[in-house]
């Protein structure tokens, strides 16, 4: 059975469309009093922890107080039933991904209001996410089914000093953009693994991946060496995924958009299919399609929620599934994950398989 997270983007931006505008249902308020329908109903904020989707949503009206309620399908309140006096509300909605109904009724003494209409939630679980980033597989991945071969984790040692040399033909915004990606990262992992940033005269134009020292990552402007389409392309860098080095290649040096999404790679990201049509707050820097410049807020939660749960170099995908990191796989995730983005001819960048013999 399909999820309903799952459905086509046309039928998403069609659900968007219609709630966008926060209108309420044309008729007269409820009982024929004069207790307005809540209007101007909206989420405000998204955001995506390990163990909820917290939505807060806004409206405005004319009652004494407010019953708000949510559910697994528009008017149901199987999931929220709750009554307030103020005009917004934040709601631990649930982690599962999948989509979900809010509305809002207007009371006054035994007055009710007719009911607004019904805002789609949509949720993103972040074991999901985990599952991607670091496994490559999962129902966000590019190949699903990757999940069925146990892929390892790449990730870097702790201990490990990350450099990154920007060739001048790439520029000082690629340089910056590296910097802030590592300087996220290293946040994210307390330190333990560590960036530098620095220009080069070196062009690396004929470069392969292993001249690049250990622990190393090259950035070049080469045209034609990514696949036609994409505006630039990496090596997966650590072990085992990747060889403990890296290359980023630019088709041109105006990509400086792509450099931290290639960075991620560098470091042993995979993509993170989602469509960036429902919210601003769910975008990925790791979307394929180029979407964000710099790590968002539910990936770097993501990140904070596997190193804090123990993701270490030599785990397994079933070690991230026995820690709770991941969810369980089965075939049938694989279909459905497929509507999840437009288009692969979105994409803008691709993962660069190893050197021929490696």
């Amino acid at each position: 059975m399909q999820r309903p997270w799952t459905r086509g983007l046309a039928a998403v931006l069609a659900v968007i469309g219609l709630a966008a505008c926060g209108s309420s249902p044309a008729g007269p308020s409820g009982s024929g009093n004069s207790l307005s329908t809540p209007s101007n109903f909206r989420i405000v904020l998204q955001r995506v922890f390990f163990t909820s989707n917290e939505v807060q949503v806004a409206w405005t009206g004319n009652g004494n107080s407010y019953r708000l309620q949510a559910g697994t399908a528009p008017g149901l309140s199987d999931l929220l039933n709750t009554e307030l006096t103020g005009t917004s509300y934040t709601w631990a909605a649930p982690r599962d991904a999948g989509t979900y109904y809010i509305h809002v009724t207007a009371l006054r003494g035994s007055e009710t209001s007719n009911t607004s209409v019904a805002l789609p939630v949509y949720t993103i679980d972040l074991r999901h996410v985990i599952d991607a980033l670091f496994f490559r597989s999962g129902p966000m991945a590019d190949s699903p089914a990757n999940a069925l071969t146990n892929p390892y984790a790449a990730v870097w040692p702790d201990g490990t000093a990350i450099r990154i040399r920007v060739s001048e033909e790439s520029g000082q915004t690629a340089r910056a953009n590296a910097e802030i990606f590592g300087n996220d990262f290293a946040a994210l992992f307390g330190g333990a693994v560590t960036t530098t940033t620095e220009l080069t005269p070196e062009d690396f134009h004929a470069t392969s991946l292993s001249q690049v020292p250990p622990f190393t990552v090259a950035m070049r402007v080469l045209f034609g060496f990514c696949t036609t389409g994409a505006i630039a392309c990496a090596y997966y860098g650590p072990s085992p995924v990747g060889p403990d080095r890296s290359i980023i290649t630019m088709n041109t040096n105006g990509g400086s958009d792509a450099i931290a999404h290639e960075v991620g790679h560098a470091y042993g990201f995979g993509h993170v299919r989602v469509s960036a049509a429902v919210r601003q707050e769910l975008n990925f820097l790791m979307n394929p399609q180029l979407v964000s410049t710099q790590m968002t807020e539910p990936e770097k939660n993501a990140i904070a929620a596997a190193r804090a749960g123990g993701i270490a170099p030599g785990w397994r995908r079933s070690d991230a599934l026995a820690a709770g990191l991941v969810l369980p796989f089965s075939p049938s995730a694989a279909a459905n994950a497929g509507p999840l983005d437009a288009s692969r001819a979105l994409d803008r960048c691709t993962i660069v398989e190893r050197e021929p013999g490696r």
